[in-house]
């Protein structure tokens, strides 16, 4: 699963409980759906009002988040750290506090940060759900399946068997990627046989059978899976969607799919730029798309974003052909990601580079 799902499978595995009411007592902190623009402005005057109450803070930064996932909306990851840090500077033991910034830390790329408030809500609360399915996430990224399945493991007893068997799944084809076919054929069979839950659980499935068969060399089947929530989609979501359809050379398909949600959106985000940028290269059109990713890799590589390499590397592999810097970008995201589409992208910018020393380039 690439890194375009970090962020999306938190959201996600919270979202199956209840949602999160300051009122209700309910200690899981889930807030999967974006606010309305009063229920916003309602959380953050409670805020403003609250300023170090946890409950009143833990509601806002999930508010954050959840809109932080659609199209051109990243700011509010920044919005949702800076609700909260006063309080992690206070050493709160509040486990909702550490949970949350947990998810906030994982998306920046701080995994060890991430891993020390996951540790603070596990010493509280060993079989707490979120904390070790988010725990199973980043040891995944950090190619560390075996402690992966080890965390999904003690959610036996506590969760549903689908969620117990996904997360387990995942970890196993990592652990024993010459079992991918079994692992995705499990996992779809017992979603084909369940159904998808009628909560968001259903998203972090479709992804997770999408990756299963894209890394088994079956896009049309990802296809498929990914067809079933295209309507208000995130970031990550809609990425992965356009990856497959690139693959299937439906380049045509993302560019009219992408193109009116990155033109509509307040930013453009650069994991859909990337593939709107491809696609057109794809299909010999003007480089509009092109352009617009040019001028933000510089912006990018001013800065050395190493949040952004995968798509730096990317770029100057397939678009701008730099096998020097795409090695450089590649060997970057590598560092902090180190699952099966970040290993394809480094072995794909280590051929390059080779290939290019041996003509003398």
């Amino acid at each position: 699963m690439n890194k375009f799902f970090l962020v999306l499978l938190m959201l996600n595995l919270q979202a199956y409980a209840e949602p999160y009411t300051p009122t209700s007592g309910d200690d899981i902190i889930a807030h999967w759906a974006a606010p309305t623009n009063d229920a916003l402005q309602s959380i953050k005057t409670a805020a403003r009002l609250k300023p170090n109450d946890p409950t009143t803070i833990v509601a806002l930064a999930n508010s954050y988040l959840a809109q932080a996932s659609q199209p051109g909306q990243s700011r509010f990851y920044g919005l949702a750290q800076a609700a909260l840090k006063p309080l992690i500077e206070q050493n709160l033991a509040d486990k909702n506090v550490w949970l949350v910034w947990a998810q906030v830390q994982q998306h920046q790329h701080n995994f060890i940060v991430a891993q020390e408030a996951i540790a603070k809500v596990l010493n509280e609360e060993p079989a707490n759900e979120n904390a070790n399915l988010l725990a199973a996430r980043i040891y995944v990224i950090q190619e560390k399946p075996l402690a992966a399945r080890n965390s999904c493991l003690k959610l036996l007893g506590s969760a549903d068997l689908l969620t117990v068997t996904a997360c387990s799944l995942e970890a196993n084809s990592y652990l024993h990627p010459d079992d991918l076919k079994n692992s995705y054929e499990q996992l779809a069979k017992l979603v084909n046989a369940q159904g998808l839950p009628k909560d968001e659980r259903a998203t972090w499935l479709i992804q997770l059978l999408a990756d299963f068969a894209m890394r088994s060399d079956d896009p049309t089947s990802a296809a498929a899976w990914l067809a079933q929530r295209l309507d208000n989609a995130s970031v990550n979501y809609l990425a992965q969607w356009a990856d497959v359809q690139l693959a299937l050379n439906n380049n045509q398909a993302v560019l009219t799919q992408l193109t009116t949600i990155v033109t509509a959106a307040p930013e453009m985000d650069d994991a859909l730029l990337m593939r709107l940028a491809l696609a057109e290269k794809k299909l010999n059109q003007q480089n509009h798309w092109q352009s617009l990713l040019t001028e933000r890799v510089q912006l990018r590589e001013q800065r050395q974003d190493s949040l952004h390499a995968s798509e730096l590397a990317l770029y100057y592999l397939d678009i701008n052909p730099n096998s020097q810097k795409a090695l450089y970008w590649a060997k970057t995201n590598f560092a902090n990601t180190r699952e099966y589409n970040d290993k394809k992208l480094l072995a794909r910018a280590e051929q390059a580079n080779a290939s290019n020393n041996n003509k003398g380039i």
